[in-house]
């Protein structure tokens, strides 16, 4: 049996109100966010937005800081342990869906039961713990509102933008794995499980498209061009622009 130990629903703190349990609640904590949140996970610090959910285990470290407004609903419990591992809830990270009505009111009614305690709530309880569980885990599995964005990602998105953001750099595959402490064909997997192109694909695409931004306004020469770009040779450069657009950068300075 689930058992719940404390709830709160469209619970408000204090603006920039601070959460830390360093050896977590002794519980699993489940959170739903209704304002901007920074989260401490895995010792990164986290940006998890209005609507998202969380589910903290026992003894993990809970520390999570309103960005300014501080908003939430959540419930501490025991017990069910078999039963979220069934559903496949995301752990200790950030998740999002996009139907949240129903998961409210399951908040709702189990702060009700907490406070009023009425005949059998501890089975009533049960129900809805488990009723809040599988409708988030419904939400999940359902291809069409599924809006998972783990930390995972968003360390990949931030690796996307070092890398993406540095076109001058001669990058290299292990010098980008490395920056995801990976191997260079783990980082490739992932990144294109992420992203639907290699690393490679993604510079090349960004580099090229910021050549054409250069040729059309101003009147840098090609080769100079090519170095700010990242290439050290003129006619690599002039090769890759030709295979993506057609046409040589000349010719291409050449249209406008």
């Amino acid at each position: 049996m689930i058992q719940v130990n404390y709830c709160g629903y469209n619970y408000y703190n204090t603006d920039f109100d601070i959460i830390d349990r360093p050896k977590g609640s002794g519980d699993y904590l489940l959170l739903y966010f209704l304002t901007p949140m920074n989260v401490l996970i895995n010792n990164k610090l986290v940006k998890a937005q209005a609507k998202s959910f969380l589910l903290y285990t026992p003894n993990y470290r809970q520390w999570y800081q309103a960005v300014k407004r501080f908003g939430n609903s959540f419930v501490h419990f025991n017990g069910g342990e078999r039963f979220i591992k069934e559903l496949s809830i995301p752990l200790n990270q950030i998740f999002y869906i996009e139907n949240t009505s129903k998961i409210q009111e399951y908040f709702r009614w189990i702060e009700n039961e907490f406070i009023n305690k009425t005949i059998f709530h501890e089975y009533q309880q049960d129900a809805n713990m488990r009723g809040i569980l599988i409708e988030i885990a419904r939400n999940l599995r359902s291809s069409d509102t599924c809006l998972v964005r783990n930390t995972r990602r968003q360390e990949f998105e931030k690796i996307r933008y070092k890398i993406l953001g540095n076109l001058g750099h001669n990058w290299t595959a292990e010098e980008m794995a490395a920056l995801a402490h990976m191997s260079t064909s783990q980082f490739y997997a992932i990144y294109q499980e992420e992203f639907n192109q290699t690393p490679k694909a993604s510079l090349i695409e960004a580099r090229m498209e910021y050549a054409k931004y250069l040729l059309r306004n101003n009147s840098l020469k090609i080769n100079q061009i090519a170095k700010m770009i990242g290439y050290q040779n003129e006619y690599h450069f002039i090769r890759h622009f030709k295979k993506q657009f057609g046409t040589t950068p000349g010719q291409y300075r050449k249209s406008f």
